[in-house]
């Protein structure tokens, strides 16, 4: 081969040598910053769900805190109602306004008859199996009789 066909030869390997150590390099480059996106993106994520996390934390509280407070307002009405409807409460109510008690008008009373419970009379007729039949009507007759 002569000098120049070498030289020239050697230019365009050494042209392709230069491309593809840049391709490789640019390639690199992407995969680097690709992956530092990716940590980027990772650290991102877990900052925000942090600070969601601890906002959900104290509308948590402040859920507990509204619900005994309601606890605290409920067992107050509770006892507030049982002292309003004592006997004690309401006869010292009586007293205070005077309110005595009256006849009842003639159409405020109603009259309920009950009628004596009548007696249910209850018999027993038991199925008995006997060596596999069943028993006759007249078995069954003296079984109800003697069980009565």
């Amino acid at each position: 081969m002569n000098a120049y066909t070498r030289n020239q030869g050697t230019e365009v390997i050494s042209r392709d040598k230069m491309q593809d150590k840049r391709a490789r390099l640019a390639g690199f480059a992407a995969r680097i910053s690709g992956m530092i996106l990716l940590i980027f993106l990772a650290i991102a994520t877990q900052m925000h769900l942090r600070v969601e996390i601890e906002r959900m934390n104290k509308r948590a509280t402040e859920i507990r805190a509204e619900i005994s407070l309601l606890n605290v307002q409920c067992t107050n009405l509770r006892n507030r109602k049982e002292k309003l409807t004592s006997w004690r409460d309401i006869q010292a109510k009586i007293q205070h306004y005077k309110l005595g008690l009256r006849e009842a008008e003639h159409n405020q009373i109603a009259y309920i008859t009950l009628d004596p419970p009548r007696a249910v009379r209850k018999t027993l007729r038991p199925v008995q199996k006997t060596a596999g039949r069943r028993m006759t009507k007249r078995g069954r007759q003296e079984y109800a009789q003697t069980s009565r």
